[in-house]
């Protein structure tokens, strides 16, 4: 199972990094994508959900701030924090970008039938369920 475990690694990072060749994803889809997930979230939070530093996610969500697709809100319990949520933009640039992967995804599941994928997506849900337990 070892050898296994690994290759799964492998190939789901080969996988991300070619969808986002394919469609050029931009660097700014990961901030905004881990936001959606967690609904609105602090810096701290955000930075620790998806890895990176504070400073690192600080940076990024300022573009994202000044490009309009996040917006700050005053913390409602503590005054030298802000709350950050996805606007309009930020759900439409999300979205936009998501449909690209999905159809970037769907080209190259053409070839394999429908019940080899429905097994590849209840694996992956069971996967990415343990890791948000």
């Amino acid at each position: 199972m070892t050898d296994l475990s690994g290759e799964i690694v492998l190939l789901a990072g080969k996988l991300i990094r070619q969808l986002r060749r394919d469609v050029n994803m931009p660097a700014a889809y990961r901030v905004l994508a881990t936001l959606d997930d967690l609904g609105s979230a602090g810096i701290s939070q955000l930075a620790a959900a998806d890895g990176i530093s504070q400073p690192t996610m600080s940076t990024q969500v300022a573009a994202l701030v000044q490009d309009g697709y996040v917006a700050k809100a005053p913390h409602p319990t503590d005054a030298r924090a802000q709350v950050l949520s996805l606007t309009d933009a930020g759900r439409t640039y999300l979205r936009e970008n998501r449909e690209r992967l999905a159809e970037s995804v769907r080209s190259r599941l053409s070839t394999h039938p429908e019940s080899d994928i429905a097994t590849a997506i209840a694996v992956l849900k069971s996967l990415t369920e343990k890791g948000n337990a």
